[in-house]
Formats: C-alpha cells, structure tokens, sequence
C-alpha cells in the first residue's frame, strides 16, 4: 500500500476505534481497507473465543460462563487489532490480565492463554497455545511492547507450562464455530471500543453509553449481569441487560466503513440479526 494511502486508513480507523495514529496505521490491511477483521487464521479463532468469554457472563465453570471474562466491561479498553496479533491497549494493564490469565489455581481466564513475557511495566506478550495467536495488552498508545523484560507481578503460567486437565475440558465443551461464525463473534470483540465519528452509534466497552444519549437506557454504568453468548456451527445469539443498544452494535457490524465485509442486518419482529454468509448472530437485549 502506498505510504498515502495507509496513512489516510489509518486516519480513518482511529476515529472509529479510538486508537492513537500509529496503533491504527499497524492494524491497516495491505487491500487499502482499515484491517479490522483481516487476520491470519489462529487470530480468528482467538479473537472468537474472546468474544465468548467476553459475552458470558457467570459463574458456572462447566461452560465459557465461567471464564469470568465479562468483568473486562469494568475497564477502558481500546482494541487495536493486527493481522497477526491481537492488542488491547488499556491504562490497567494489569487489572485487565487478571481476568485474561489463567492463573494456577485454574480460577478465571481463557484456557490456554500464556504469558510470553512482561515488558517494562505496562505490557503482556502472550501466547495462546491451542491457536498459537499472539495477545498483548499494554499501556503503551501505539500497541506497541516497549520497555526491557521484568518479571511480572502475578504468578501466571508462562508459554513453557502445557495446557492443564482443567483447561482440556474447558475447551472441549466450546461449542464448533464455522468460519463465518468465527468472524462474527471476533468482529463483535474487535468493535468493543468503537463508535461512529459522526455519533450516529456507540459500543462503550459494553459498559456506558459515550454518546450519553438522554431518553435511552438509564445514565448509570451497568456491567450486565444477564449477557449470554450461546450456539453451534453457524447459529448463534446473544442476549445482554445493559449497553450497547442493538442497533448500534448492529451498526458497527455493518457500518460501509468500519463493518465486517459482506455482513448485513436483518430485522425480525422482536430481534435484530447479523448475517454473514450462512451465519447468523441474533441480538437480544432485555433493555433496549
């Protein structure tokens, strides 16, 4: 891509997803297109299986429920993500991790995920073995892991540790996603920080409304006690209490800039849906 032509991508994925300049412009696709959803193969079904653990939340540890991923909602966090990595830039790097990790105990976390190394003070490189796709969360603006390698300050399991009899079973009862699917579910939780820079729409980490819309749902930051992700194959649907409203999370999947290629909104009499190809995310919110 031209030097022109990627920076004007970028300017243009920044005000969509928050991002700084130079966090967007490493995320922009070599088609000239903001690079949102292009991703290498592991990534997609990393960033999907995020989604399900983001999307459920609970506490029963036979299903991704008890992940207890959802709390991230508690957090400002940018998704910044790459064509071969996934970056989630944040101010508490470390609060963020905590419900990422796995710890030893086996409470909390996504199956699999392992920390690679801590840099400076800010920044996890990890790794997850079951899709060997690269994760960061760092406080540095631009993605970026900078600093020299410490120690962290949590005893996580590190990359040389195997997946344990807990995280086996825990991945197992995930439900098959077919690729389509996969980007759907990926497309909902590279969009948890993005909204439309002529405030047409607003995601708010699933937490807030930041267009503070009068007349809506209540003012108040809601966690949402009631968000389900559930599904197989190519059919899925997801029902939450709380922020972002349906249409504006239907209208980041779709939106002609920022949206999922070839993803469209479908409307029934009491649901939205986003389709792509044989795929169908249902969207079901309690409060809208």
């Amino acid at each position: 891509m031209p030097e022109s032509q990627r920076k004007m991508a970028a300017r243009t994925r920044s005000q969509y997803t928050g991002e700084k300049f130079t966090a967007a412009k490493a995320g922009t696709a070599r088609d000239h297109s903001i690079g949102l959803d292009a991703c290498v193969p592991g990534q997609l079904k990393l960033r999907a299986l995020l989604a399900l653990g983001f999307l459920n939340r609970g506490y029963d540890y036979s299903t991704p429920a008890g992940w207890h991923m959802a709390a991230l909602s508690a957090y400002t966090i940018t998704a910044s993500p790459r064509f071969d990595r996934m970056v989630l830039i944040t101010d508490v790097p470390h609060n963020v991790v905590d419900y990422l990790l796995p710890e030893p105990n086996g409470v909390g976390g996504l199956p699999g995920l392992r920390v690679e190394e801590h840099r400076g003070y800010g920044t996890y490189v990890m790794q997850h073995l079951p899709t060997n796709a690269q994760f960061v969360v760092t406080d540095n603006p631009s993605g970026k892991p900078a600093g020299a390698r410490s120690e962290s300050y949590v005893d996580f399991f590190t990359v040389d540790a195997p997946l344990t009899p807990g995280e086996r079973e825990q991945l197992a009862i995930v439900p098959p996603m077919t690729e389509h699917a996969q980007r759907l579910l990926a497309g909902v939780f590279c969009r948890i920080s993005a909204r439309d820079p002529h405030r047409r729409w607003a995601i708010g980490n699933w937490f807030y409304d930041p267009l503070r819309r009068s007349g809506w749902l209540d003012s108040g930051r809601s966690l949402g006690e009631g968000r389900k992700l559930q599904g197989a194959g190519d059919n899925w649907e997801l029902r939450w209490d709380s922020y972002p409203y349906p249409d504006d999370l239907a209208a980041s999947m779709t939106d002609p800039i920022i949206g999922i290629p070839e993803a469209r909104t479908v409307s029934a009499s009491d649901h939205l849906a986003i389709t792509l190809g044989n795929a169908t995310l249902r969207l079901r919110s309690r409060r809208a």
